[in-house]
């Protein structure tokens, strides 16, 4: 299919080229694409995450908040509304956004909130009974209950928290790390509050803590110390933020004042039965650093989300270029199959059926323009003026070629009287006269004038098309060729000149027509033999070749120089050592003709052994 046509050629290739590129940026977008799927996702689950860490710190916050309004107030109502409400709105906050997530379990961690929460709900009652009563009256162990179902609460955002955290973490290593750093800070939080919890008996009567209770204060210590060295640990990775590592410091430091306030406190414990601080300000000691600490898990959390949302936002970029190329590739390859098209293979087609015409001298039609100043565009150009010259030059050959038709049949009458005269007069005047010798010399100069006349008519032929004969048919080339070689043999015998003929005994089938055939050969057997010195020979020879009936009409005489064998099919152009030889210098322009005729091929070289001429023709 490509051998036979170019524009195939070059839509194949340019659609093969197109189809690789067009794959290789839909991959390249594909990949985009599940890129900012993933970031989406990411960025989704940062969000349920920072929105179940603080429904966690709400929900933790009422039991503080609670218990010092409890203590502090004699209206304490309106801080246990506000705080419950608070914590409402962010559970349900929460729920809303983990039923969207994708996680597994979902439900199950939906359920679980669920029921914590309702459990929560259902012994607010304890809390509010307590808010009844006077401020001397009011104990706050009546609220345990109320104070461990708050506790189980946490644990089960926390659960669902840590959850949709381990999914962000698999998605991205920066905000893994900032989803730890919020749950270190949160374990320090909850460790740290716990002994607050835990030491507010022994605080109100001075009892001093047994070893279970010591056991478990040191216990508290040890883990949320721990918690502060993991944060360290963090701090060493190059690209902390610098608000990060000033929340940790302020946290650090306030924690570690509160700390040291409640080890002395700890240590003035007498068992005296009073308090060893008001329960207000031990509230207030204890609830000094949460903030702080919660500042680290807020900016961790707001650094993890800006990531998600940075993540977001460049896969989007890159998908957005990804698509912007996938289009242009589409669009390019569209225009580029239309422009090969419509700027090649229509001028293309355009141009060689102009081609054909030219080749088939229908020089009639015009050549059509391609529309477009490319190198199709002035090569239609040059076809239109190629033509126009061809179509001249046809007119002026037809005209020439009717002048000397027309000329030559006008002279062959005198001419024939002239020789008849001659005749009569070598009849008359003895050869021993002088007379004789001057009579030669005119038929001689007769001779050369109606065998000149005779080809200026086959000439004629030839150009203008008067031969009713020109109708190729199917002969036989062997027949042919043996015949004309055969008529030559007395002239060669005569010029002491070796004729040969060699082929194979078979038929040689060829569409020609005869008349010209005999004409070509006939011309260059003469040829042959007059240039040709005695002694000499011509080797006529018929064979295929590729395909192709090839003839050889081969010589051993003088043979025509390179440089003028192209000249030699020149009309009336002779050799500067021919010119006192009998000739018009028409016989090979004869041939040239009748062969371009039947679409036949003339080529000339050196015979063999580098000598004489060798004249081959070539029949398509």
């Amino acid at each position: 299919m490509f051998k036979s046509s170019i524009t195939k050629f070059l839509i194949a290739s340019l659609g093969i080229l197109m189809t690789g590129l067009f794959v290789a940026v839909l991959i390249l977008a594909v990949q985009a694409w599940s890129n900012f799927a993933l970031a989406g996702r990411i960025a989704r689950l940062t969000s349920t995450d920072h929105t179940l860490f603080n429904a966690l710190v709400t929900v933790r916050a009422q039991i503080p908040k609670d218990s010092t309004a409890l203590i502090a107030q004699d209206e304490p109502r309106l801080v246990m509304q506000a705080t419950h409400r608070e914590a409402s709105l962010t559970v349900t906050a929460a729920l809303e956004a983990l039923q969207a997530t994708d996680i597994a379990d979902r439900a199950q961690f939906v359920a679980a909130i669920q029921s914590a929460w309702a459990k929560a709900e259902a012994l607010q009652f304890t809390v509010e009974a307590q808010a009844a009563r006077a401020r001397a009256e009011r104990d706050l162990h009546a609220i345990d209950e109320w104070r461990e179902a708050v506790h189980g609460m946490t644990d089960t955002l926390s659960t669902a928290s840590a959850a949709v955290g381990n999914a962000v973490r698999m998605g991205d290593p920066i905000i893994a790390e900032m989803v730890q750093i919020r749950r270190t800070a949160w374990i320090i939080r909850d460790r740290y509050g716990l002994q607050c919890s835990m030491l507010r008996p022994n605080v109100d009567r001075s009892l001093p803590l047994d070893g279970r209770q010591l056991d478990l204060w040191r216990g508290d210590r040890a883990i949320y110390t721990a918690a502060w060295h993991t944060l360290d640990e963090f701090l060493l990775r190059p690209g902390v933020s610098t608000a990060l590592r000033e929340r940790i410091d302020v946290a650090r430091t306030e924690t570690k004042r509160a700390q040291t306030r409640v080890d002395a406190i700890v240590d003035r414990f007498d068992a005296s039965g009073t308090p060893a601080i008001g329960s207000a300000a031990w509230t207030a000691l204890c609830d000094g650093p949460f903030d702080s600490i919660l500042a680290i898990a807020q900016q961790a959390q707001d650094e993890a989300n800006g990531h998600a949302e940075a993540i977001r936002a460049s896969a989007f970029r890159t998908l957005l270029v990804a698509g912007l190329d996938l289009t242009s590739v589409v669009a390019f390859g569209v225009f580029a199959v239309v422009h090969v098209q419509r700027r090649l293979a229509r001028p293309m087609k355009i141009l060689i059926d102009a081609i054909a015409r030219l080749s088939r001298r229908e020089f009639d039609e015009a050549v059509p323009t391609t529309q477009s100043p490319d190198e199709l565009g002035s090569m239609a150009q040059a076809l239109e003026t190629l033509r126009t010259s061809a179509l001249e030059a046809e007119r002026l050959q037809l005209a020439m070629s009717r002048f000397t038709a027309d000329a030559s049949h006008q002279m062959r009458t005198p001419l024939t009287i002239l020789r008849t005269h001659i005749s009569v007069l070598a009849g008359l005047i003895p050869a021993n006269d002088a007379a004789y010798s001057s009579l030669k010399d005119i038929q001689e100069a007769a001779d050369r004038l109606q065998r000149l006349l005779i080809q200026l008519l086959k000439l004629a032929r030839a150009d203008g098309g008067q031969s009713p004969d020109r109708e190729p048919a199917t002969i036989d080339l062997r027949e042919v060729i043996q015949e004309i070689a055969a008529n030559h043999v007395p002239q060669a015998l005569e010029a002491s000149i070796d004729l040969h003929f060699e082929a194979e005994q078979r038929a040689f089938p060829t569409q020609a027509n005869p008349i010209m055939v005999n004409e070509i050969f006939a011309n260059l057997i003469d040829n042959a033999i007059r240039y040709n010195a005695a002694g000499g020979s011509v080797v006529v020879r018929l064979f295929d070749d590729e395909g192709r009936q090839v003839v050889d009409v081969e010589d051993d005489g003088p043979g025509i120089p390179d440089a003028e064998r192209e000249k030699v099919f020149t009309r009336f152009y002779r050799l500067n050592r021919d010119q006192s030889r009998v000739g018009s210098g028409l016989g090979l322009a004869i041939v040239q003709s009748l062969a371009a005729t039947l679409n036949a091929q003339i080529r000339m070289s050196s015979g063999a052994g580098d000598r004489g001429l060798r004249v081959r023709v070539s029949f398509i």
